[in-house]
């Protein structure tokens, strides 16, 4: 394994870098924002300067012939304030609208135009947007003015909330994009543990921080260490295995020769416990190693066929549910699985009932038996590897008590469940839940047309 020199650039280093970066755009925002609201307070202070001013030569118009007004308003105009005397009102447009808050601000900055003729309109002029108004005089002519400023400087109230909030809106999309980046490697390595204990390990590449870098390296020593000592228990244990089995097959050979019929029948029950149990045992110490790859299996036919071997057996059972449902398990060893199922139940009752039930997500999977039932307290604890049933379920204990633990894990890597419940009417009821692939629905759907 190739060690990658952890760099001093830390997650430390890297939070504190997120941090003065935020820090520094959070100051840079404030200044442009600090900038900007200047400038929009001197806006408005124009804007409130050009209402008085309208009201100043308002007044200075009252009483002048029509040849001095002409020459008051001519030098009373600014760059950014038109002013203009006629006769006649203003006409509004087909593109105009009217501005009723602006003209109320008006009236809020100059009181003496309270109850006065003063009409607003937002219009276009030479391709730019200006603010168009006219107000009545006492004698029914009117002071007619134009000016660009005036439409931002009374909007600017609300598009502050909105400047306001930009940037911070910015700074969170930014602290989030960089801790995502810097968290990165922890989320990979999150995905590799889940692997680790199914067989199938991920070598991570170090990266990230220095600290990540260290956590890296440091899970895939272990997840080494724990490969190496999973397959050489798996050997360990096929060596012995083989070496049980040989004396076995010659012990089982030795006792077919014995005459006494009654003495070789209970011999023979002998040496197929041993080799039941040393089975459950190769088949629970091996796990995941060497396990067959999950593929789409016809379940109701492998719970059919259960059924059948069952009666050919002298056993009554019955099964009902439908003729083909496809799930995603192991079959050999989900086949093994309903097998110790019902195997326990014909070990402790006299009828076996498998159902299988299904729907758009899950497939459940029942074996029912009528034999006592197991006591509340000890469902759960059965589960447990090398744990006999109760006495009450004692009339045949052959095993070491890992067939319902095989059965719970097998299930459990089709990414099901097992529940072990007893019946309100007496025996035992071993329910299995697995999801059920769209592709399986969709190879169902396409096998009814």
């Amino acid at each position: 394994m190739i060690h990658v020199k952890p760099s001093s650039w830390g997650i430390i280093g890297r939070v504190f870098a997120v941090v003065a970066l935020t820090v520094i755009a959070g100051l840079t925002a404030n200044t442009l924002l600090y900038q900007s609201a200047s400038r929009l307070s001197i806006r408005e202070e124009e804007a409130r300067r050009a209402s008085e001013h309208i009201v100043v030569v308002a007044r200075m118009l009252e009483g002048q012939t029509p040849t001095r007004r002409t020459e008051i308003v001519t030098s009373a105009s600014k760059e950014h304030l038109k002013l203009k005397w006629f006769p006649w009102p203003i006409e509004p447009t087909s593109n105009s609208v009217p501005l009723q808050e602006t003209r109320n601000q008006m009236v809020r900055w100059e009181p003496s135009l309270h109850g006065a003729d003063l009409r607003l309109y937002l219009g276009s002029i030479n391709h730019s947007t200006e603010v168009i108004g006219a107000l009545r005089l006492s004698d029914g002519s009117w002071l007619h003015f134009r000016t660009p400023d005036l439409v931002g400087a009374w909007k600017l109230k609300a598009g502050r909330v909105l400047i306001a909030s930009l940037p911070m809106i910015a700074l969170l999309l930014i602290a989030m994009i960089s801790l995502r980046e810097i968290l990165r490697p922890l989320r990979l390595l999150a995905h590799a543990a889940t692997h680790v204990g199914r067989g199938d390990p991920i070598v991570l590449p170090e990266q990230g921080p220095g600290e990540f870098r260290h956590l890296i390296r440091a899970y895939n020593d272990m997840q080494a260490r724990i490969v190496a000592m999973i397959n050489d228990r798996t050997q360990a244990l096929a060596a012995v295995g083989h070496d049980l089995k040989t004396p076995l097959a010659r012990l089982r050979l030795d006792v077919d020769s014995i005459t006494d019929a009654q003495t070789r029948d209970a011999l023979i029950r002998d040496v197929l416990e041993m080799e039941q149990m040393l089975d459950s045992l190769l088949t629970y110490f091996r796990g995941d190693a060497h396990a067959e790859a999950a593929r789409l299996v016809d379940v109701a036919v492998m719970a059919e066929t259960l059924v059948d071997d069952l009666q050919d057996r002298g056993y009554d059972s019955t099964y009902s549910g439908p003729a083909h449902c496809d799930a995603q398990v192991r079959p050999v060893e989900f086949k093994r699985a309903l097998s110790n199922l019902a195997d326990n139940a014909s070990h402790y009752g006299t009828r076996i009932v498998v159902s299988l039930q299904a729907n758009n997500d899950t497939i459940c999977i029942r074996i029912e038996d009528n034999g006592p039932g197991v006591p509340e307290e000890h469902l759960q604890r059965i589960l447990e590897p090398f744990q006999r049933l109760d006495p009450a379920r004692q009339r045949n204990t052959a095993g070491v008590g890992l067939g319902l633990t095989i059965v719970s894990r097998v299930v459990a890597d089709a990414g099901g469940k097992l529940t072990l419940s007893n019946r309100p009417e007496g025996g035992l009821r071993a329910q299995i839940e697995l999801p059920r692939p769209a592709s399986a629905i969709l190879r169902h759907e396409r096998a009814a047309s």
